[in-house]
């Protein structure tokens, strides 16, 4: 391994929130031993104090660093944070004092309980030090979209200056309602962009907020902004394509309106879409965030494939919508744009939860995929999210596209049987969580019988599924906030 590749995977490993969990406590802990054996053996302190000594500085190390490193907490008072992670520690003290002796008790070896605790006790800490001590702060701190993601004071201000190609390389769509309370930095982001050949097309899907006029009156973009404005306002699907009638350019890329772009992203797609006209999507490494820190990067979970990768992307879906950039010559593809002036039926209209699969999906099977392995695109996410509630119309909508892959493609259920099965098997699953969700137990354990052989996944479920439906929502956060590697 070449030390190019070895630093890779060390920062592909301390990407990772838990690993660098465990490695602050490893850390304080080898502190603690150290301090212990140098105030106490070499210096001759009285061990009371030396050892009391010791157990503070491990403390304050493992504190900082979980606070500053671990869960990136930079502007919050310490006092209420300080008291909540000692808590936090003597919980782990006597929760590992609960399971390992009444284990030991009854019967289990004294080592296999220790060991039982050691994995059991720090998981516990980690949900803890993220739900209570370091999340329940987040309302004390600063709610503004931190510097570090935002384009440098003046960047792109004389955007308006430099001339645009008519028609422009790259077409922008931005699909906007009400998004006032970002919609000025993400615009920023665009205007800062080192490729300057592109157009916007600004579709407000009848905003009662402040958006239309910080779109029309954002000057960098003066000339190469045009504002369209809904009559009725419709779904997503309908949004994108009426948006997408206005588009001039060969390429189109896609920013939500309180998504970010770093400056060289739409430079190193439109190199990629030269270099090989067989690519019909370029995506780009994506970091989800909330505004002050990065939560976790796509690449780093599910690793992109390129060339003809329809089968690996319709195992693992990696591409973000405000990453994505298509050849409108694949958009094309899927179906003739219309010549008396009506949308274009690229998005289907149908489909609320994954139409913009649906389309990555129909592209990838005809055209190659190609990504840029930097991440190029911030991805907001909000505490009002409820997409995780939404699984019986995952469920639905999957097995929508299955029928439609099935009536485009000859054959398909033949050549793709594994991704077919794979498939039924996921949206029965997303069906069985709904209903569970809805207090119908018995009816979600039925529906999910003839996948009895399946993974583990599915029998942790028909255990949880025996719960009360109220606990959808805290088994829900309980499972996304598990590191990965747990939950696959």
């Amino acid at each position: 391994m070449t030390f190019e590749e070895y630093r890779k995977l060390v920062r592909s490993l301390f990407a990772r929130r838990w690993v660098r969990y465990v490695f602050v406590g490893g850390l304080s802990a080898f502190c603690y031993i150290l301090l212990g054996l140098l105030l106490v053996s070499c210096w001759g302190w009285p061990m009371l104090l030396g050892n009391a000594l010791a157990y503070a500085a491990s403390f304050l190390v493992a504190y900082w660093g979980q606070r500053r490193w671990t869960f990136d907490i930079a502007q919050a008072p310490h006092g209420p944070m300080l008291r909540r992670f000692a808590g936090v520690q003597v919980f782990g003290l006597v929760f590992n004092a609960l399971l390992v002796l009444p284990l030991s008790h009854a019967g289990l070896p004294y080592g296999l309980a220790m060991l039982l605790a050691s994995v059991l006790v720090p998981v516990a800490v980690y949900l803890l030090c993220r739900f209570w001590v370091f999340r329940a702060v987040e309302t004390l701190a600063s709610r503004e979209t931190d510097p570090r993601f935002l384009p440098r004071p003046g960047a792109g201000d004389d955007l308006w200056q430099q001339p645009c190609g008519n028609p422009p390389a790259v077409s922008v769509i931005m699909n906007c309602y009400n998004s006032s309370a970002k919609l000025e930095e993400a615009l920023r982001s665009l205007a800062a962009q080192t490729f300057t050949d592109f157009e916007v097309i600004f579709w407000d899907n009848c905003s009662t907020d402040e958006s239309p006029l910080i779109a029309q009156a954002f000057a960098p973009l003066r000339g190469r902004l045009r504002y369209f404005r809904g009559e009725v306002n419709v779904p997503l699907g309908a949004a994108r394509n009426l948006a997408l009638r206005e588009a001039r350019g060969r390429y189109i890329a896609f920013l939500d309106c309180d998504d970010l772009w770093r400056p060289e992203k739409l430079a190193e797609q439109v190199d990629i879409f030269e270099t090989d006209p067989q690519v019909g999507l370029v995506c780009t490494d994506t970091e989800i965030f909330d505004g002050r820190r990065v939560l976790k990067r796509l690449f780093r979970q599910s690793r992109p494939v390129d060339g003809m990768a329809f089968r690996e992307l319709m195992q693992r879906q990696w591409i973000s919508m405000s990453s994505a950039m298509l050849r409108r010559s694949a958009l094309e593809s899927l179906a003739p744009l219309p010549a008396d002036g009506t949308p274009p039926p690229w998005f289907d209209e149908s489909l609320n939860v994954c139409e913009e699969a649906d389309v990555f999906y129909r592209v990838a099977h005809d055209w190659k995929l190609a990504h840029v392995d930097r991440p190029l695109t911030l991805w907001r996410v909000h505490g009002g999210n409820t997409t995780f509630r939404k699984f019986g119309q995952f469920a639905d909508e999957t097995l929508r596209i299955l029928d439609k892959h099935c009536r485009l493609y000859p054959g398909y259920e033949k050549e793709y049987a594994d991704i077919v099965a794979m498939l039924r098997q996921r949206a029965a699953f997303q069906q069985a969580i709904a209903l569970w969700r809805d207090g119908r137990g018995r009816e979600a354990r039925a529906l999910l019988a003839p996948f009895r052989s399946a993974s583990p996944k599915l029998w942790l479920f028909r255990l949880v599924s025996h719960l009360p439906g109220r606990c959808f929502d805290a088994a829900a956060r309980l499972y996304f906030a598990l590191p990965a590697f747990l939950r696959r």
